[in-house]
C-alpha cells in the first residue's frame, strides 16, 4: 500500500485532497432490529475477519509511513456511520455468508425466542 500512496501522491495536483475512507475495524458492527416505535435495538455484534484485521493494520502502517515521509498531513479526523437495512434476518445472513470484510456469525445479544419472533416482523 506505500507503493500505492505514493503513486496517488505522484498523480494529486499540489494541495490536492486524499481521502483516507477506508473501514475502521476498531469500531465493531452492530446486527440491529427496527422497534415499532421507529427506533432501532442492538441485538448483536459483527465482527470483523482476522485477514481483514490483518489488512487494516498494514494499511495504517502504510498510512503511517506516508504521513511520517511528509508525502500528506491530516487536515482533519472523523467518521461517517452508514445503516445496511435488511428485509429480515435470513437475508443479513446471506449478507454476512458472501462477505469478506466480516466475521459470517453474528455473536447474538438476545435470546433465540426473540430471533425466530423477529422473523416474522
Amino acid at each position: 500500500m506505500v507503493d500505492a500512496l505514493r503513486e496517488a501522491r505522484r498523480i494529486l495536483r499540489p494541495r490536492g485532497i486524499l481521502v483516507d475512507a477506508r473501514p475502521d475495524s476498531r469500531v465493531v458492527a452492530y446486527a440491529e432490529h427496527g422497534t415499532a416505535t421507529g427506533t432501532y435495538r442492538q441485538a448483536g455484534v459483527i465482527a470483523t475477519s482476522h485477514e481483514e484485521l490483518v489488512n487494516d493494520r498494514s494499511s495504517d502502517d502504510a498510512v503511517a509511513t506516508a504521513v511520517g515521509s511528509g508525502w500528506f498531513r491530516s487536515r482533519g479526523a472523523g467518521r461517517f456511520w452508514h445503516r445496511v437495512l435488511f428485509e429480515d434476518r435470513p437475508t443479513l445472513q446471506r449478507y454476512l455468508d458472501d462477505h469478506a470484510r466480516f466475521v459470517h456469525r453474528v455473536r447474538w445479544m438476545v435470546d433465540p425466542a426473540t430471533r425466530r419472533r423477529w422473523d416474522e416482523d
